[in-house]
């Protein structure tokens, strides 16, 4: 939390019971999407559908699914990310840095923050394989899921959009960009995103997670303290998977020969299979709870 002018600011562990809860506060409040978020996403959609095989014809026929493009074509011209080739658009160097961030966005919540859509807090424990994602437990008569998703929390925390979290797995999901009239949906605006509005708004808070009342010897426990704690888990966590992956992988490798000593691994994934990525340099940093990835970077760290 950084104070006004040149002076500086608290760490995390020096802010007032007050100081947390207005933390919470707007980390909790209810989000928008706004103009600019609609762009990039039309943006995004129309730069992985080409990058994907579709065509983009610089001159449509008329009532043809392509014309509907014609306004998100002119702010992907305008920005430098398509340019007029031949016979199509054409993604340029622009675009095609886009379309890496996205890349690494998609693999970096696969490696690294799906794990933080299960997520037990009663046992301290996240869905592991062979785990009912559905499983109840009942407190006081009522039934309530076991397993929490705390995805959008963890990254409201640290600073980072929830919202293109969201769009990434819905486009993964084929829920954006999939039907034969995906190109009329762009012109929808706003409304073809309303569903991220929703995911986003009722998704676990910080304020949720302080309401749940929470114990330890101090006191009171606030929900910043337990996102924290449970992103050190789900860090430590995969830290430990990637390293039985990493050992089973030295075990299954054939034997180096006398020229070469070192493993290769090639990362693939069903969606942006052509952009390389880095699963393990994240690690560097997992003791970190407040670590944002270079690709989630265009917001400011609070710590």
């Amino acid at each position: 939390m950084h104070s006004n002018g040149n002076s500086t600011h608290k760490s995390f562990e020096e802010l007032t019971w007050e100081e947390l809860m207005a933390f919470e506060q707007e980390k909790s409040a209810p989000l928008s999407l706004g103009e600019d978020d609609v762009k990039r996403y039309h943006a995004r959609t129309v730069l992985y559908k080409m990058d994907q095989g579709y065509q983009v014809p610089l001159i449509p026929e008329a009532n043809s699914n392509a014309s509907f493009l014609t306004p998100v074509l002119n702010d992907l011209a305008t920005a430098d990310l398509l340019r007029i080739g031949s016979r199509a658009y054409e993604i340029t160097a622009a675009g095609r840095e886009e379309l890496k961030q996205m890349a690494d966005q998609y693999h970096s919540l696969v490696e690294h923050y799906d794990v933080f859509a299960g997520v037990d807090l009663d046992r301290s424990a996240f869905l592991s394989p062979g785990d009912d994602p559905h499983e109840k437990i009942v407190i006081d008569g009522q039934e309530y899921d076991r397993f929490i998703d705390l995805r959008v929390a963890v990254m409201r925390f640290k600073g980072i959009s929830p919202f293109d979290m969201v769009f990434l797995n819905l486009l993964r999901e084929g829920r954006i960009g999939v039907d034969g009239n995906w190109e009329f949906d762009m012109a929808l605006g706003k409304e073809l995103y309303k569903e991220l509005e929703e995911i986003v708004n009722s998704a676990y808070t910080l304020q949720d997670l302080t309401n749940l009342r929470k114990q330890n010897d101090h006191g009171e426990i606030p929900g910043s303290d337990i996102i924290k704690d449970v992103i050190l888990a789900g860090n430590a966590l995969n830290e430990q998977r990637r390293q039985e992956r990493q050992t089973q992988q030295l075990r299954q490798a054939p034997a180096p020969s006398q020229d070469s000593y070192a493993v290769t691994e090639t990362y693939s994934s069903p969606m942006f299979v052509s952009y390389a990525y880095d699963p393990y340099g994240y690690y560097d940093h997992y003791r970190d709870p407040f670590y944002v990835e270079p690709c989630w970077r265009d917001r400011r760290r609070y710590w």
